[in-house]
């Protein structure tokens, strides 16, 4: 695929929507990401475990950021008058969680599987407005991996993305050279379904104001 030029037409029209807003995630990427199209940042870093029994992986996705979001809204910080967002991601491939690395090793192993196949990244993210309850949606965006060497596994891998990333890549960093399209919104791969999160912001807005 191309290389991502940002901030793209999505990313901007977000940060027309939320000009600031409180990110309720410890994801730097997730920050990156709608900072880049000018949105300010407060940032609220969840200290709750990162823990679901659901075994449907969308209710689970969803319950994740839910909680998020409930753990924020609880606490004593920051600004409740601003508009909030929560968030979490999920690898699927043949029907299997992919999560974070343990390790070189293990990124390796990952990247030789996802090697010319394609997977299934889920995000899901609620919103909070004020005014009103929180929602939560969720985004599914396929993505399609090139055939990959091992000489090409072994330099993507010394660019270190894999560390801390879902799937073993990160997609705005050096990942893109290894993916070859994907169906579906690259903000979603990433960890954030802007398109997404701005229909449903303009949805909720259109309620409240003909309440």
């Amino acid at each position: 695929m191309e290389r991502i030029i940002e901030p793209d037409s999505t990313q901007l029209e977000f940060s027309r929507r939320f000009p600031f807003l409180v990110l309720a995630s410890s994801s730097p990427n997730r920050r990156a990401l709608v900072e880049a199209g000018g949105s300010k940042v407060t940032l609220y870093k969840p200290r709750g475990e990162e823990k679901s029994d659901r075994e449907d992986c969308f209710e689970r996705i969803m319950e994740l950021s839910e909680n998020k979001m409930r753990e924020y809204l609880s606490s004593t910080e920051p600004d409740k008058g601003l508009p909030a967002i929560s968030a979490d991601t999920m690898v699927l491939f043949n029907g299997n969680l992919i999560g974070k690395p343990k390790d070189r090793s293990d990124a390796r192993e990952t990247l030789k599987m996802l090697s010319g196949n394609k997977h299934s990244v889920i995000s899901g993210s609620t919103l909070y407005i004020p005014g009103n309850d929180p929602v939560t949606i969720f985004d599914v965006a396929e993505v399609y991996f090139k055939r990959l060497s091992d000489r090409e596994i072994e330099e993507y891998l010394d660019t270190k993305d894999y560390i801390g990333a879902a799937g073993s890549y990160r997609l705005q960093r050096n990942g893109w050279s290894i993916v070859q399209r994907i169906d579906g919104n690259w903000s979603t791969v990433v960890g954030l379904p802007l398109k997404s999160l701005i229909s449903l912001e303009e949805s909720l807005r259109s309620a409240q104001s003909q309440a």
